[in-house]
């Protein structure tokens, strides 16, 4: 079995994925630690993405390291939503949700049904970590709303469900996902 959770940055994913990989017996697999490890050299996947090294490998070598993902089996993949919704690539994100889609179940996370409440959720979680303490609120707000307007979109098309997030834990979203998951087999 292989499942694929994605969503905007800060909305759980590294929380859900890993309560449901435990509840589902499966490997957990993140697409940040794998970035992490590939770009060591450059400091990690943070400084990486920061200087243009990240965007330069995916533009030379494509998503290598998430698609290669794929031909393992019984994981649930932690996958940056970057990698799902980057206009930066539009090409090879589609070649990423196509994959994806195809070779796993896919789960999206979003906060609320309401973009403006998703935008300010995830605004509010964002302005809180540390790779964002110094940057202009009003510039983290529009990055925010601007990497969250491919979200909605893209989930309905590619996802085989969309979990909205807002008041409810990360167990009870993890059982939701799982439900859903068992309700397949």
């Amino acid at each position: 079995m292989k499942v694929t959770i994605t969503g905007p940055r800060s909305v759980g994913k590294t929380s859900i994925s890993k309560i449901v990989a435990r509840k589902l017996k499966l490997k957990y697999i993140s697409s940040d630690h794998l970035g992490n490890d590939a770009f060591r050299v450059y400091g990690g996947l943070d400084k990486a993405m920061k200087s243009g090294k990240v965007l330069e490998s995916i533009k030379s070598g494509g998503y290598s390291l998430i698609i290669n993902t794929y031909k393992k089996d019984n994981f649930v993949f932690d996958l940056s939503g970057g990698s799902f919704t980057s206009n930066k690539t539009p090409k090879l994100t589609l070649e990423v949700r196509k994959v994806a889609r195809k070779r796993s179940i896919v789960i999206g996370l979003l906060p609320s049904k309401n973009p403006d409440e998703s935008i300010n959720l995830l605004f509010e979680r964002e302005r809180k970590r540390e790779h964002f303490k110094d940057m202009d609120p009003k510039d983290l707000f529009e990055k925010t709303k601007v990497s969250y307007s491919n979200f909605p979109d893209t989930f309905n098309e590619f996802c085989n469900l969309v979990v909205y997030t807002e008041n409810k834990t990360p167990e009870a979203i993890a059982k939701e996902i799982v439900h859903f998951i068992m309700s397949k087999k």
